[in-house]
């Protein structure tokens, strides 16, 4: 039997002790009558009755196909019960993502209907003041309902209400300190507060609670460039930046959309740093990009393509110098991604 790289991180809470007992012993039955024991569940070191929980903080481990389709329906059956939390797997080889798993609760239990309310009406401007009385209902049927905190704390600080969003953000990471959303959100207000170095330092703590084959990954990332290219520490920015766009990101994946704006700050970075060729290869590579999503300054791209192309030696090309002819005669003004638009 082939065995593959397996890496799973996550948390379940069950509210209670009573609930905690209660699953306990129905998974215990499942365990060894569908499951036959097969699975990458360790009992004594996952289950933990004194928080009513059951958390796997990070396994890195090797598994057959039969073993981790036992271990998923396992996550599946035990998140029927859960009031909060998530979980993450993924089976690899090479490096490469053959089998990727995420759970949460989607039960009929007051936190988490409010919850999965509030948490999908945060996108909208029209609807996030919903989405915190969905939250708020959410925290008031399970008060350490700490992703509940955590998304509390965004909307809080998308509605610029920062001294109640860092409340939030820091119950979340009291009730459940492995988790790196609330640590991001940390990290905006500081950053708001005008504490960029420990916005940075808080990134720096996130990374640590997740792994490069999340998302939430490569949006650390993200923003960590993007506050030490504001703070002029451009060697370290670069290194972030260097690091994103070295990475794939599959269409359907949240970053997927950042790629040319990040593909335009590095190329400001590169132009910082002097070092104008590979800053005017990025720009080139923007403009044959096909990948959707958020725009590059239009007005701003141009100029600076122009002037790393005078650097270099190179012809502007004609229908770059009309079109910025055509922007500037219209007077269209554009301006670079601001840290805000970055937390998306």
């Amino acid at each position: 039997m082939q065995l593959q790289k397996v890496i799973i991180k996550g948390r379940l809470d069950f509210g209670s002790e009573k609930s905690f007992d209660k699953v306990l012993g129905l998974f215990q039955q499942r365990l060894e009558k569908f499951f036959k024991n097969d699975t990458l569940i360790d009992h004594e070191t996952m289950f933990n009755r004194e928080k009513t929980n059951f958390t796997i903080p990070r396994l890195v481990t090797q598994s057959g196909v039969k073993t981790w389709s036992h271990t998923m329906s396992a996550f599946e059956f035990l998140a029927q019960f859960a009031v909060s939390g998530n979980i993450h797997a993924f089976m690899t080889e090479n490096g490469k993502i053959l089998q990727k798993f995420h759970v949460e609760p989607t039960n009929e239990k007051i936190a988490v209907q409010a919850y999965q309310s509030g948490k999908s009406l945060i996108k909208c401007v029209e609807t996030r003041q919903e989405a915190l009385t969905q939250l708020d209902s959410a925290i008031s049927a399970y008060d350490q309902h700490a992703m509940a905190y955590a998304k509390r704390g965004y909307v809080k600080y998308l509605l610029e209400q920062y001294e109640g969003a860092a409340k939030d953000f820091e119950k979340s990471i009291a009730f459940d300190e492995l988790n790196p959303e609330p640590y991001i959100g940390r990290a905006m207000v500081k950053n708001i507060n005008g504490d960029a170095v420990g916005a940075i330092s808080t990134l720096d703590e996130a990374l640590k609670l997740c792994f490069p084959l999340q998302s939430i990954h490569w949006k650390i990332r993200r923003i960590k460039g993007h506050l030490l290219q504001k703070e002029n520490r451009l060697l370290e920015a670069a290194l972030e930046f260097k690091l994103f766009l070295n990475r794939q990101f599959e269409p359907g994946d949240p970053n997927f959309s950042w790629m040319k704006i990040i593909m335009w700050d590095y190329a400001n970075v590169l132009y910082a740093m002097d070092e104008y060729e590979d800053a005017y290869k990025w720009l080139d590579l923007i403009q044959q990009s096909t990948v959707p999503g958020r725009m590059v300054p239009e007005i701003a791209f141009l100029n600076l393509k122009a002037t790393l192309a005078k650097l270099i030696g190179k012809p502007i090309k004609t229908e770059d110098k009309l079109r910025l002819n055509e922007l500037t005669k219209n007077k269209i003004t554009a301006s670079n991604s601001s840290f805000a638009d970055s937390i998306a």
